[in-house]
């Protein structure tokens, strides 16, 4: 009787261990950790990545935050892992600290072409701090993924300046069919203004380049995607190319982009392209010719994996609001 009494006493000893274990994680978070890996250089930043077998950069950006016991570990079987980026190191921080030193941004989210069949979501990320504006876009061809993918990732960011415009799913009924553009509609992308004195072409390009005005855009990034590399002369492809329109400092901003990315990639094959004024017709050439917008095109390769072009984009995104002071 003594023995199963002992074994009794151990096993409720055992539960109140755990009960006490963590209602110090769930009553008193101040005393628990949070796991926290840096990209981006604050040493604050809560960030918890998802597993992906393929880009860490992109897989740091499906973010979520965990107050956690010490006594608790986080493993692969969760659908979670915390893994630091190349030269970052892994740590834990009080959430107190973390979450005071987070970047204070309002968004605000309303719908362009309301009320039509091309209705769509724009994202609109303001800063305390003056700035540029910048708009980044996606899914103008509904067929190139990561384009949208990463904007829909970009959405969520906080910034220092400025203001920054998200349009994740541009034409969001082709995103939707996973085609280039609605059959019966064309090319979205070679609906804008060709000419000083044109219109855009349709309700869908007209609600865009009205929007570009009406917030008096500085920067805008079209992400797009192409079917091979640029550097495959059998072919006509863009993919794994920048295509700005020359006017002001886009060329620096541009160049800088295509720097940082080409030292991460061992084939020269696969390297970005710095190319020159888009095509007619398209959202970057339109707002750059006729808006006095600093625009460009950036095109991925479809050829690599997705997770590799969604991290491409999302770098290319950051360079260029890193290189305005934004992040």
């Amino acid at each position: 009787m003594k023995k199963v009494n002992k074994k009794l006493f151990r096993v409720f000893a055992a539960i109140f261990s755990l009960v006490f274990s963590l209602s110090a994680a769930f009553f008193n978070p101040q005393e628990a950790s949070a796991l926290t890996i840096t990209y981006s250089k604050p040493a604050s930043s809560i960030v918890l990545s998802a597993l992906d077998s393929n880009s860490s950069y992109y897989s740091s950006y499906y973010t979520g935050t965990a107050v956690v016991s010490p006594a608790v570990k986080i493993s692969a079987s969760s659908g979670w892992s915390a893994k630091p980026l190349a030269g970052e190191t892994l740590s834990t921080a009080p959430l107190s600290t973390a979450s005071s030193s987070a970047q204070s941004s309002k968004v605000q989210k309303e719908t362009i072409a309301s009320g039509t069949k091309y209705a769509t979501d724009l994202y609109i990320i303001k800063s305390d701090e003056p700035g540029p504006v910048v708009m980044i876009v996606g899914g103008v061809h509904g067929n190139e993924v990561a384009g949208y993918k990463a904007a829909s990732i970009i959405k969520d960011y906080s910034i220092k300046k400025g203001t920054l415009l998200v349009l994740p799913e541009a034409n969001k009924r082709a995103v939707e069919i996973g085609r280039r553009y609605v059959t019966g509609e064309g090319d979205l992308n070679r609906d804008f203004p060709q000419t000083s004195s044109d219109s855009p072409d349709g309700t869908l390009a007209k609600a865009i380049y009205n929007t570009v005005k009406k917030y008096d855009v500085d920067w805008l990034m079209d992400m797009h995607e192409g079917y091979d590399f640029y550097k495959n002369k059998s072919t006509d492809s863009v993919g794994q190319t920048l295509i700005y329109y020359p006017r002001g400092s886009t060329k620096e901003v541009a160049s800088r982009i295509i720097s940082e990315l080409n030292k991460g990639i061992s084939s020269s094959y696969k390297e970005f392209t710095l190319l020159r004024y888009p095509v007619k017709g398209s959202l970057a050439r339109s707002t750059g010719q006729f808006l006095g917008v600093n625009s460009f095109i950036f095109e991925t390769c479809s050829k690599q994996t997705l997770s590799t072009r969604i991290d491409y984009q999302l770098q290319a995104a950051d360079i260029m609001l890193k290189e305005l002071g934004m992040k």
